[in-house]
């Protein structure tokens, strides 16, 4: 599993690898992302930092690709039984529930490589088969907040 981990996780926590991808997209994309860490380290599974290190990496694509943002914020949040990402920008947003109809914001189609919203499936499945939890809150004209959240190892254990 190691061999497949992402390039950030092999030399850095997960906080620090979070700071390194903000910063390349932030270069790539000419706007900053606000990157915040809080509480205390908890230890969690490799799997469930590489599931919430690619969902940072999906949630910036989709800002790229789709809000119209001037600012973009990640959040890792250390609480005593799980571990929280948040990705929020004040984007253009969208209505979610439009995406499982396969219609964008606008009312038209999306396009068929994003495959009416294939990115969040995938974010979701990923969480979910770890026994979290991953939260889509947007509206038209309101930007996005994309919340995952995945249990932590119980105390005293390492992944």
């Amino acid at each position: 599993m190691d061999a497949l981990r992402p390039e950030p996780l092999q030399t850095a926590r997960l906080s620090e690898a979070l700071s390194d991808v903000a910063g390349w997209w932030s270069k790539v994309h000419g706007l900053a992302v606000h990157v915040a860490t809080t509480g205390t380290a908890r230890p969690m599974t490799p799997e469930a930092e590489f599931a919430l290190l690619r969902t940072a990496q999906e949630a910036l694509a989709n800002v790229a690709r789709h809000a119209y943002a001037t600012r973009v914020g990640v959040t890792l949040s250390y609480l005593e039984h799980e571990v929280a990402l948040d990705v929020r920008d004040d984007g253009k947003g969208f209505d979610p529930a439009g995406l499982e109809a396969g219609t964008a914001t606008d009312g038209g189609s999306l396009p068929p490589a994003r495959g009416g919203g294939i990115g969040l499936t995938i974010m979701r499945q990923r969480v979910e088969g770890l026994s979290g939890t991953l939260q889509i809150e947007s509206e038209p004209g309101a930007g996005t907040g994309i919340s995952a959240r995945v249990p932590t190892l119980p105390a005293g254990s390492h992944p």
